[in-house]
């Protein structure tokens, strides 16, 4: 059977949390983007979960994949936030910063956590800045709504649940 690799990058913990508990599931141990690249080198067959928390365009996991040679393996982003489950999938948002290999990869977007209590300062006042935005907009959509009903809260929406689709997608 391929060697199943994980790696991840967290901001603030349920990136970590998520790939730790699939990592667990395969018998193997989570790594960071630069453990996964130098475990990567000489293996022609894994099964590559990517996990990645995604702050407005940045997506550390897509530029890994993108930066990496991954031909011969199977490989899934999973993109870990807070946009509203159905609008995540549907928008489809990393597929663009994949470029050419969008093709190549399969996408999960699971459902992360936000505590405000623990925001940096800047991405503190990113989101305040955001958030008033949305509110001057006169019709804004539920994802936009949960935005606002949410801010300056702590919310975990973290569901170790949503690993059973990647687990059936690399184990297939």
């Amino acid at each position: 059977m391929s060697d199943f690799i994980v790696a991840f990058e967290s901001a603030y913990g349920s990136t970590q949390q998520y790939a730790e508990a699939l990592a667990k599931r395969f018998g193997v141990k989570a790594l960071s983007l630069d453990q996964a690249r130098a475990e990567l080198v000489g293996k022609t067959d894994a099964r590559v979960v990517v996990l990645s928390f995604v702050h407005g365009p940045l997506n550390p996991g897509a530029k890994f994949i993108v930066d990496t040679e991954l031909s011969g393996h199977r490989v899934a982003l999973c993109t870990v936030g807070m946009t509203l489950d159905d609008v995540a999938q549907k928008k489809d948002g990393v597929a663009k910063s994949l470029g050419r290999k969008a093709d190549q990869v399969t996408r999960f977007y699971l459902p992360g956590r936000l505590n405000y209590s623990e925001l940096s300062t800047a991405h503190r006042s990113t989101m305040w800045t955001i958030v008033n935005m949305l509110k001057a907009k006169p019709f804004k959509n539920d994802n936009e709504k949960m935005m606002i009903d949410t801010f300056d809260k702590d919310v975990d929406r973290v569901d170790l649940s949503n690993l059973d689709a990647v687990e059936k997608w690399a184990r297939s």
